[in-house]
């Protein structure tokens, strides 16, 4: 009789290594992707709760009188950037009766994915979120604006971030922020007055919605302004004081 073990072994090995490189197929097929994504929900994440952080320590520096802060941070997934206020098209534009115009530009502290679609954005206080190339946008967190129904009292805190240039970080460092000088006020009255807010929108960075629904939501007040337009109204204030914070960031 003929031996045919050595036939048997050859087949045996070559259905062994056909299911092994079918098994690493699949793997790298859909479980590989799902990794990935899994990342980066991950580092998006990450980055929410540092900006959240970021903000914490915004709120020490403005509304606690301490004068620096330099928060650590390793950034994954993509990258921070700190743009000047007057490097952004973003504007507050706050109209009250009888009183001059306050334009505002906040300037940014903002995280981009490089795998995902994520720009999460420190700005004038608040934390919003977008996605890249889509419309639509989210607050994560609210600036601290207050109105007062007993004395018609409308407090507005206004952030403005200042950095000698734009500059980036990737991987591990740290944000360093200052006060720059003291905190300008201004406190016009006007007995049944009326505050108009405009928010105007960059249309390759637009955080439009999200404002809109602080705006028209219930934070500042119940029933939230009334949108016209473009614009916020908030009737009648009695008293309107806006405090504008002047933040400087260091080299990162």
């Amino acid at each position: 009789m003929n031996d045919e073990s050595g036939v048997s072994e050859a087949i045996g090995f070559m259905l062994l290594f056909m299911i092994t490189i079918t098994g690493i197929g699949l793997v790298t097929l859909y479980g590989y992707p799902m990794l990935l994504d899994q990342q980066i929900s991950t580092d998006e994440r990450n980055m929410e709760q540092l900006m959240i952080n970021i903000q914490g320590d915004i709120k020490l520096l403005t509304h606690s009188n301490v004068p620096y802060r330099d928060v650590s941070m390793n950034v994954a997934g993509g990258s921070l950037w700190v743009y000047d206020y007057s490097d952004t098209s973003q504007l507050f534009t706050i109209s009250y009766s009888g009183s001059t115009d306050t334009v505002f530009q906040p300037g940014e502290v903002q995280y981009t994915s490089d795998g995902g679609y994520a720009v999460i954005t420190v700005e004038n206080g608040a934390i919003v979120k977008r996605e890249q190339n889509s419309e639509g946008s989210t607050m994560l967190a609210e600036p601290r604006w207050f109105y007062d129904e007993n004395t018609k009292t409308f407090v507005i805190f206004l952030t403005r971030f200042k950095a000698d240039n734009t500059c980036s970080l990737s991987g591990i460092g740290n944000l360093p922020m200052s006060m720059c000088d003291a905190p300008q006020v201004a406190d016009p009255s006007s007995p049944g007055g009326t505050v108009t807010i405009t928010y105007t929108k960059d249309s390759a960075d637009d955080y439009s919605k999200a404002w809109e629904n602080y705006f028209t939501g219930s934070s500042i007040v119940d029933g939230g302004l009334q949108k016209t337009g473009a614009s916020y109204v908030l009737s009648p204030v009695d008293h309107l004081v806006v405090k504008t914070y002047n933040i400087s960031i260091g080299r990162m």
